[in-house]
């Protein structure tokens, strides 16, 4: 087999489709001067700019353009970088196109890079010139002197927003001004958009998507304007606009009102539903069960009601044990410290777990701990935390409902899942919700101030002596953390959760267990029988 192996790298190249990096023209290089290259050589087609190939040969590492008629050598591997070896790709199949004579067109261009330093802007103004059409202004001298382009304007306005809004939030913000729906004012100079386009535009994703995505395409993308008219009016071009600017004010206008989510899961709804996820902990695609991380994470919202980013992203060393003298009612009480950044009070928040709730958490946590001595909530795999989103999928199989669908092409049709909340009496509820369960429940005894405490926030109309410690000033909030009062909430709470989850083991014990699911069978891949395998990088 090795032999045959050998022989058959003698006849050819071994090739490898990857995306580019230095890295692999260092390795490349090593294999040269250490005079190990393999047969033949070896050649790595690059994902990125199709076409590109860097060859190794034992005498040469080379960049070359291929394409189904041409070939086309770029340089050697220590005059371009992969940067400027993708930049003269892309030239090249320009100048193939207008049948440039290319090795004329390759030594303007090494010469003007000698000159230049590898300024790709200079270059490609004057190697493989475009003469099918005007050359386009690149977009980043175009949106560094204008007019602007719509996709000028919005990447503009983004870049501005990154300054104003946390970085896990931006791509969710900016997915509304990327909407496809917009798609058509590409290539547009916004000085020339008119009031009619942008209505269209508006109508057409109220058709096509909902009324609520359409008021936040239209409002984000009439901040980005009324950004552009206070601060770039004059680079932009809006100053120089037909329209009577700044029309999208009053002439673009999307009416809608966001509704308040008013569902609050009973304390038995939520021990039911963590009893179901203990027990139905291998619901998904494959045979893997939920992790213990996921769980862990699931069980701590819900005993705490504090916010899903938050919590997933704690680590070990923000818990530790809390003294009585802190106003805690007894020993054995830990503490979880979120500081300011992480909250989105932009506060310290310090919450105080009752010991049963942190033994049932540790017992839970237990299988996964050796994997990870940072994180709390560690993952089934990786290096990182477990992520909010696995407890949204964990409530999403629970309902009957798949995160994703299987690829057909691959996976066979699966059986339909259960809606085991439906068949257990559970209404459909979100992470949010337990907050609005955690009030309830708390108000109902006279501690709303307890509950705005734990979960770091205020409460309107508080009457009892002891919740008016939830509208004190930022002084007081600073230098008393109102344990006590967080405690005498949480012990109420967590007791009342852990008693009902108890209860409920019970009950589900009763039931016999659903057979195993089959794990669903996947369809033989198809390999083209001429395609060589790829080699390690």
């Amino acid at each position: 087999m090795a032999a045959g192996a050998t022989t058959k790298a003698k006849r050819g190249y071994t090739r490898e489709t990857v995306k580019l990096t230095k890295a692999h023209v260092t390795r490349a290089e090593r294999l040269l001067l250490d005079g190990k290259v393999p047969g033949r050589g070896m050649e790595w087609g690059d994902t990125e700019e199709r076409g590109l190939t860097l060859r190794l040969t034992p005498q040469a590492l080379t960049w070359y353009l291929r394409t189904r008629t041409d070939t086309v050598k770029l340089g050697a591997y220590h005059l371009l970088d992969v940067t400027q070896a993708r930049f003269a790709a892309e030239k090249a199949k320009v100048g193939l196109r207008q049948g440039d004579n290319m090795k004329f067109e390759m030594s303007v261009f090494h010469n003007i890079m000698a000159r230049t330093g590898g300024d790709l802007e200079v270059v490609g103004d004057v190697a493989f010139p475009d003469r099918s059409e005007p050359p386009p202004v690149p977009s980043m001298i175009r949106r560094r002197n204008g007019p602007w382009f719509w996709e000028d304007m919005i990447e503009e306005f983004l870049d501005y927003k990154a300054t104003k809004v946390e970085a896990s939030y931006l791509p969710k913000y900016a997915k509304y001004l990327r909407h496809p729906g917009y798609a058509c004012l590409e290539g547009m100079l916004v000085c020339t958009i008119t009031v009619e386009r942008l209505q269209e535009i508006r109508d057409e994703i109220i058709a096509n998507y909902s009324l609520s995505t359409a008021a936040r395409c239209v409002n984000q993308a009439k901040d980005a304007f009324d950004w552009a008219w206070r601060t770039h009016s004059g680079r932009s071009g809006l100053a120089r606009a037909d329209e009577k600017w700044p029309m999208w004010r009053e002439q673009w206008h999307v009416e809608y009102k966001s509704g308040k989510r008013k569902h609050t899961p009973t304390l038995t709804e939520l021990a039911r539903t963590l009893a179901l996820a203990e027990r139905h902990r291998s619901l998904g695609q494959t045979e893997h069960g939920t992790s213990a991380g996921t769980l862990g994470l699931l069980w701590f919202t819900v005993l705490t009601g504090q916010r899903t980013g938050q919590v997933a992203k704690t680590e070990l060393d923000q818990v530790g044990h809390i003294s009585q003298d802190a106003g805690v009612p007894g020993a054995d009480w830990v503490a979880v410290t979120w500081q300011g950044p992480q909250m989105k009070s932009r506060r310290q928040h310090v919450l105080p777990l009752p010991p049963a709730a942190w033994r049932e958490l540790e017992g839970l946590l237990a299988p996964a701990r050796a994997k990870s001595n940072r994180w709390l909530f560690p993952p089934k795999r990786g290096a990182g935390h477990a992520s909010a989103g696995s407890m949204n999928q964990v409530l999403f199989r629970l309902a009957g409902k798949r995160h994703k669908k299987a690829d057909p092409q691959r996976v066979s049709p699966e059986v339909p899942l259960p809606d085991l909340l439906t068949e257990h009496g559970i209404r459909k509820w979100t992470l949010h919700d337990v907050r609005r369960s955690i009030t309830e429940f708390l108000v109902d005894r006279r501690l709303g101030g307890a509950a705005s405490a734990i979960l770091d926030h205020e409460i309107a109309g508080a009457k009892d002596l002891r919740e008016q410690t939830a509208t004190v000033t930022r002084l007081h909030y600073d230098t008393a953390q109102r344990i006590a009062l967080k405690a005498e909430g949480m012990a109420l709470w967590c007791d009342a959760l852990l008693a009902e989850v108890e209860r409920e083991r019970a009950l589900l014990a009763l039931q016999p267990l659903p057979a195993p699911r089959p794990r669903p069978k996947r369809k033989p891949a198809k390999r083209n029988p001429g395609r060589p395998r790829k080699i390690a990088a």
